[in-house]
């Protein structure tokens, strides 16, 4: 069972100098639960396939640039490097897959973070700014747009405003408003969220009118056939969702007999949304078999996965697809049914949204950073 985290906790990050990951903070924060210790030096988490969610690895079964990054943080930190058996707690944020060791000392608890090429990865910086001291004209207008559209109150130059904003990567800009009537949709209020470049982002359903020139024009040019492009300042609404580090916006058309639906991301490229089907194992890449087999044969699975065991794959939408299969695993302590995931180029990983045991602790899927003296 994982270490009770202490109450006094304060994080200090290296001030190592570092590559950057970028790691955008628009999903919901996740801590792991009911994780156990088992056999092969993993730990799991309910969820996942439908078993006990393998959730980390021992630093041996990392893939090599992991393990590489892994040394050679710890060695710019000044801090033991991981052992063989050390446990490498999974990750996978916002479309970054990471890798978590806790190195602890005398007085010291350091736990180092790296993607799957072995870069570290350095969670996102947080402040509050007002809305007159943003020096961004995209920004500002868009925030400015979306609210008349949606009948909020506009932002006064001292109106707070979150930004959210990762290392090397594109801020996020978020602003909570007061609605300028006491009926409608949105007679409550509301939360704007754009990124520097003025394009709405997060979860959320806006006005045509409101979105950017260049996903409009992509949305109608992909409009099918018989359907009528919608107007620059059309009402009907453009779902946007943020999964998996991509940002995509999905519009309805209808003609005749039909209704059709267009999405796009920010660029204007038609991207299809994640999706979660079901295959066989011999049908996923073979570089996911031979690590899915591996792993399962380190957790307590005896013989040879089949050819025609089932496997949910989910693409995330970004390039990378997870393949997660389900199996029973033999320890000491009994038998139970356990969930391995791995992408498909033999990566061992989480299901997406999950954190890792420490990623969650800052909803950002991984860090790099010092606690010194306990937490």
């Amino acid at each position: 069972m994982f270490a009770k985290r202490p109450t006094k906790w304060k994080p200090a990050f290296s001030t190592q100098p570092v590559s950057k990951v970028v790691l955008e903070d628009l999903e919901g924060r996740q801590l792991l639960s009911g994780s156990h210790h088992h056999g092969g030096g993993h730990h799991g988490g309910h969820g996942g396939g439908g078993g006990e969610q393998i959730s980390s690895i021992t630093f041996s079964q990392a893939p090599a640039a992991v393990q590489s990054g892994l040394d050679a943080l710890a060695a710019t930190d000044n801090v033991t490097a991981p052992t063989a058996t050390q446990l490498v707690y999974l990750g996978n944020k916002n479309g970054v897959e990471t890798y978590t060791v806790d190195i602890t000392g005398t007085g010291t608890d350091t736990k180092l973070t790296v993607d799957v090429t072995g870069t570290p990865v350095t969670a996102p910086t947080r402040s509050t700014t007002t809305f007159g001291a943003i020096a961004n004209t995209a920004v500002t207008n868009e925030i400015n747009a979306i609210a008349t559209a949606l009948g909020l109150t506009a932002a006064t130059s001292t109106t707070s405003v979150d930004v959210t904003t990762p290392s090397g990567g594109t801020s996020v800009y978020s602003v909570h408003l007061a609605s300028a009537t006491t009926t409608g949709r949105h007679h409550r209020g509301g939360t704007i969220t754009v990124d520097a470049a003025g394009n709405p982002v997060g979860n959320q359903r806006l006005p045509f009118s409101v979105i950017p020139t260049t996903v409009r024009n992509a949305l109608n040019a992909n409009a099918p056939a018989g359907a009528t492009a919608l107007a620059t300042t059309s009402t009907q609404l453009v779902s946007i969702r943020t999964e998996n580090g991509v940002t995509t916006y999905s519009v309805t058309f209808t003609a005749t007999g039909t209704t059709t639906t267009v999405t796009v991301n920010a660029a204007g490229v038609l991207t299809s949304l994640p999706t979660r089907t079901t295959t066989d194992f011999q049908s996923i890449p073979s570089a996911a078999q031979t690590e899915l087999q591996t792993l399962a044969t380190a957790d307590g699975v005896t013989g040879t996965i089949t050819s025609t065991q089932s496997v949910s794959a989910y693409n995330e939408g970004n390039g990378t697809t997870i393949y997660t299969v389900t199996l029973s695993a033999t320890t000491a302590s009994g038998t139970r049914t356990i969930s391995i995931s791995v992408d498909q180029n033999g990566n061992p990983t989480t299901p997406p949204g999950r954190g890792g045991e420490w990623g969650g602790i800052f909803g950002g899927g991984g860090f790099h950073h010092h606690g010194h003296g306990g937490f």
